[in-house]
Parts: C-alpha cells; sequence; structure tokens
C-alpha cells in the first residue's frame, strides 16, 4: 500500500500541471455522489417495472425468499447481483408470462441459472459458456490462476438441481441452434461484434410472446473507454437500430441503485427488457 501511495505522488509530481484538474475531479466526484438520492431512483425503477407489468416490491420479496431458502443470502454482495435478479423475480411472479424453457448466455459461476431453476421451478434450463480450454474464458474475469477452483464452484451450483443443463458453447453457434425459448438471458462478452449477434440470435430463439434481457447496457460510455468483452456502447447501438426498423421494443431498467454504482450518469449500466414486434404489435 505504501509503495503503491508514493508511486501515485511521484506521478503526480511529475506531471505538476495536471495536479489542479485531478483535484477538481475528486471534488466534483464527491459533490455529486453526495447529492445522489437513491429514493428518486427507486422511485424512477418501481415506475419501469409496472410500465413492464412487474411489481418490483414483490419481486424483491420473493427474491429474498428464495435466496433465504437456497443459503443464498449470504451472496448478497456479490459482484454480480444486481436488479436483474429483482426482474426475473418480478416476471416469476407474472401469471401472464408463461415461462417453459430458459436460455442463458454466459453462465459465469452457475449462481444466476440456479437462481432461476428456483424462480421458475417448472422451467429447463439451457444455461451456455465458452469451453473451459478456450482462452478467452481461461483470462477473462481473473480465472486464469484459479480455473479449476472456478469450475468446481460452477459445477457445483449447476448440480443443485436437474432442470438445468450446461452446454460448453460458444454463443455464436447458436446461429444453428433449433430450440425455441420462452426468456433469454444475455450476459456473455459486451462488445462488438459478439452481444450484436447474441441479440440477434435470441430474436431467432424466442417465441414471439418471450423475452429477452440483455445485462451492462451502456448508453453513453466513451468509445475510448470501450472494449469487447466488459464494457462496450454495442448493445445500446443494436438495440436502438433494431427498434427503429420497427423489429423490437426495448426499456431499460437501472442495473444497479447504491450510489456508488449509480451517480455517475456516464457510468450507469442499464439491464434491457426486449421484446419482439409482430405484425406491427408487441407481443406481450
Amino acid at each position: 500500500m505504501i509503495k503503491l501511495i508514493t508511486k501515485k505522488i511521484l506521478n503526480n509530481l511529475a506531471k505538476p500541471h495536471k495536479i489542479p484538474l485531478k483535484i477538481f475531479r475528486k471534488i466534483n466526484y464527491y459533490f455529486k455522489l453526495k447529492r445522489y438520492n437513491q429514493s428518486l431512483f427507486e422511485k424512477e425503477q418501481n415506475n419501469i417495472f409496472e410500465s413492464l407489468s412487474l411489481n418490483r416490491e414483490k419481486g424483491i420479496e420473493n427474491l429474498n425468499i428464495i435466496k433465504k431458502n437456497l443459503n443464498l443470502h449470504l451472496n448478497d454482495k456479490r459482484d454480480m447481483s444486481s436488479e436483474h435478479e429483482v426482474i426475473f423475480s418480478s416476471i416469476s411472479l407474472n401469471n401472464n408470462l408463461l415461462i417453459n424453457d430458459i436460455l442463458e448466455i454466459g453462465t459465469y459461476d452457475g449462481y444466476n441459472a440456479l437462481l432461476l431453476s428456483k424462480l421458475f421451478p417448472n422451467s429447463k434450463i439451457d444455461t451456455i459458456d465458452l469451453p473451459e480450454d478456450n482462452d478467452d474464458y481461461i483470462n477473462i474475469y481473473n480465472r486464469k490462476n484459479k480455473i479449476k477452483e472456478f469450475i468446481n464452484q460452477r459445477n457445483n451450483y449447476l448440480s443443485k438441481n436437474n432442470n438445468i443443463k450446461f452446454l460448453p458453447l460458444n454463443s455464436l453457434k447458436l446461429l444453428n441452434h433449433k430450440k425455441k425459448y420462452d426468456l433469454i438471458w444475455i450476459d456473455g462478452a459486451h462488445g462488438y461484434p459478439v452481444v450484436c449477434i447474441d441479440i440477434i440470435n435470441s430474436l431467432n430463439l424466442v417465441n414471439n410472446k418471450g423475452i429477452i434481457m440483455c445485462d451492462d447496457v451502456y448508453t453513453n460510455l466513451n468509445y475510448i473507454n470501450s472494449d469487447k468483452i466488459y464494457n462496450s456502447i454495442a448493445a445500446y447501438e443494436t438495440l436502438n437500430e433494431l427498434q427503429k426498423q420497427n423489429l423490437i421494443k426495448f426499456k431499460l431498467a437501472y442495473k444497479r441503485l447504491s450510489p456508488k454504482n449509480n451517480f455517475i450518469e456516464n457510468a450507469r449500466k442499464f439491464v434491457a427488457i426486449i421484446t419482439k414486434v409482430h405484425n406491427n404489435k408487441i407481443l406481450n
């Protein structure tokens, strides 16, 4: 820690003309953080759910019960947890939405697939991720030096429910997939070209009355800060073009509402909820 602080001090002293700008940015950062009113965003998020015929408050209650029964409440602070879980929970409570077959693109540690299997106990879940010997799989999410441990944990979660089927598969190969799904969760690579292809493939795989959800959607991200795996505006641009052509309709819900995750406008992430347009009408 001391070495890190010393290095930062030396770097600043090497470029003294940049120190005032850095100080201004820090002050602005904490000023915006202090002004952030989470209750306003909570209210807006509730309204977004309502516009989708979903009840967020009941969704949260149901989600907490499911996690408690699974003894997963200890994972509430895991980095991957977000409002997408509340959306899933709210969908499971809507009797007008029949969810029998689910596709998850991006298994990660298997936690989300297990959660889905409990929220939708009568469903069948196909979850896909890159093969474990794939270079991209090994090198992303800082798991290169703990790949066996990571896979064991994933397999442990997936083994807890027999309605989950894991497929080691590059999502691009879904182009030739024939099965149809009522709910598709896109959470693979977030940049071009993969997320664009995942969205198009999902439109071909979802039932006419089905729902597609896409994670980590940025709306204002600078191209300089974009990459192929984690951070990109690719999903938002793709969804906007599809909506312009009247092929889909989509809404964005905030991914997280806590101040540290949501107070900087350009850094906000969203979850997209997408429905196909059929005969110029939204099926919902």
